[in-house]
């Protein structure tokens, strides 16, 4: 398998495309300072600049590394996916379902030729139209 995404000729694109539309949050999930798995957005974080001066090393003296081991980011999705569709007691209707850091990488892919990054999807049910 590739592991590259080539885009030329262009014209292999030529026809019908999918609607695209605008992006929304439907679900969202956190963990708490033990790396427990809640349904809520209690760790949500706001980005302050900082100041002209600051010290940059002010906290690395109390910083606790998380043991990222295990990847249960995926499994944590799959439970928030889980948990809404039985509160709203119906299958979640999304074409593509992802995390809003993804969706950062893969728009800005056609701005650098550097960088890459790894993208894994799979198809569930059914297909993107």
């Amino acid at each position: 398998m590739s592991s590259s995404f080539d885009i030329q000729p262009v014209g292999r694109f030529h026809g019908q495309s999918a609607v695209i539309k605008r992006p929304k949050e439907i679900a969202c999930f956190s963990y708490d300072d033990e790396h427990r798995f809640r349904l809520d957005d209690s760790s949500i974080r706001y980005y302050y600049p900082p100041t002209l001066g600051a010290d940059l090393s002010k906290g690395f003296d109390t910083f606790e590394k998380l043991d990222d081991t295990a990847d249960d980011h995926l499994d944590s999705l799959l439970k928030t996916i889980m948990a809404l569709e039985q509160k709203e007691g119906k299958r979640v209707e999304a074409d593509v379902i992802t995390w809003r850091g993804m969706m950062t990488k893969f728009l800005a892919a056609i701005f650098t030729d550097r960088d890459g990054f790894e993208m894994n999807a799979t198809l569930f049910q059914v297909g993107i139209p």
